[in-house]
């Protein structure tokens, strides 16, 4: 390829990426302006509750922890990351998990026992490994 062609390749293959990037954070915007409008057109008087309870604790001890979970579960925080992706949200695997807890909080002592018992059983612990 010769220098010229291939100066002209460049700029055109920046040119295509910087519109794909202006295009994105144009989508962005008005997915954002969207929202925005919607939470402006909810009644005032519930604000103030919305805000108070999704307000994040701050200077809280962060502890980890590992456990296990089947792939389908995996694939579901996944397709949960998905969704949120679509309204303009980018949730961590951690928030989803500590969202469905905070969700699972809520619910009255049966229906905690319900969903409970609605998992699947999983064998705690790694796997063996191989000698």
């Amino acid at each position: 390829m010769t220098k010229k062609s291939m100066k002209s390749a460049l700029t055109s293959s920046l040119k295509a990426e910087d519109e794909a990037v202006r295009n994105r954070f144009e989508k962005a915007e008005s997915l954002l302006e969207e929202r925005t409008q919607q939470t402006s057109s909810q009644p005032t008087d519930e604000l103030p509750q919305a805000k108070d309870a999704l307000q994040p604790v701050r200077n809280q001890k962060v502890i980890r922890d590992s456990f296990t979970l089947p792939s389908t579960d995996y694939e579901l925080i996944a397709a949960i990351r998905q969704r949120c992706l679509k309204s303009a949200v980018n949730a961590t695997k951690s928030e989803v998990i500590r969202a469905g807890l905070h969700i699972l909080q809520s619910l009255s002592d049966e229906e905690l026992v319900q969903a409970i018992e609605s998992l699947e059983k999983v064998k705690t612990g790694r796997p063996a490994g191989k000698v």
